[in-house]
């Protein structure tokens, strides 16, 4: 990867783009964000997945991870048994009338919170005498966060990361009223951005769920 692939890098980029070496980097730098916000915010790439594992003997409630933003998936394993959770809303979450027996292996999420209901094993021993416990596997979209320090990398791969230098690009140029320059820009940003979705989206294709990935096209530039 580019060692420049930053903050700081793709400012001097753009500035050397547009031509004027006296921007304001903080506008430079608020269109960056502007930008990278926009690409990330409405598909589930392959990139933002993560992982967090944590152990329980309870219903919880546990704290989501901090960069948090969808769930995908979670399981419960004890004694090497998987077993996928399966979401319910909180109102019937919270039920404690006569359905409320009925909930093992459900989850459901409130408040930033995640609340799961499990077959209790208080009390249950392994075969070395230790308490048994759950494992809980959360696979989730995380959250990028917005960048601040010089040296702050975008999590959008370096082979696409012209996408963002031109979505910054497109909003400087509206900026100097130069909308012709600016629709360009983004006609070539959204075309990166369409080959980097065939890409990047898997699952999403794979689930036959094409709503947020366009017809594929080459990029032409």
């Amino acid at each position: 990867m580019d060692a420049n692939y930053n903050l700081s890098g793709l400012t001097d980029r753009i500035k050397a783009r547009l031509k004027d070496a006296q921007y304001s980097d903080t506008d430079i730098q608020q269109f960056i964000n502007d930008a990278y916000f926009d690409i990330l915010g409405d598909t589930a790439y392959q990139f933002l997945e993560k992982a967090y594992r944590a152990s329980t003997q309870d219903g919880g409630p546990m704290f989501l991870p901090p960069d948090y933003q969808t769930l995908i998936h979670l399981t419960a394993t004890k004694d090497h048994n998987k077993h996928a959770l399966r979401y319910i809303p909180s109102r019937q979450f919270f039920d404690t009338g006569k359905n409320a027996s009925v909930k093992n292996y459900t989850y459901t999420i409130f408040g930033n919170q995640l609340y799961y209901s499990l077959p209790d094993i208080e009390g249950e021993l392994d075969e070395e005498g230790d308490e048994k416990f759950y494992t809980l596997d959360l696979y989730y979209l995380a959250r990028p966060k917005m960048l601040v320090q010089p040296t702050d990398e975008p999590v959008i791969p370096y082979e696409y990361g012209e996408a963002l230098l031109l979505g910054a690009l497109a909003r400087a140029e509206q900026l100097r009223d130069n909308f012709d320059y600016a629709q360009i820009y983004e006609n070539k940003k959204e075309e990166l951005i369409t080959n980097m979705k065939e890409r990047y989206c898997p699952r999403q294709q794979e689930g036959e769920n094409r709503a947020k990935l366009p017809v594929f096209q080459k990029t032409r530039y």
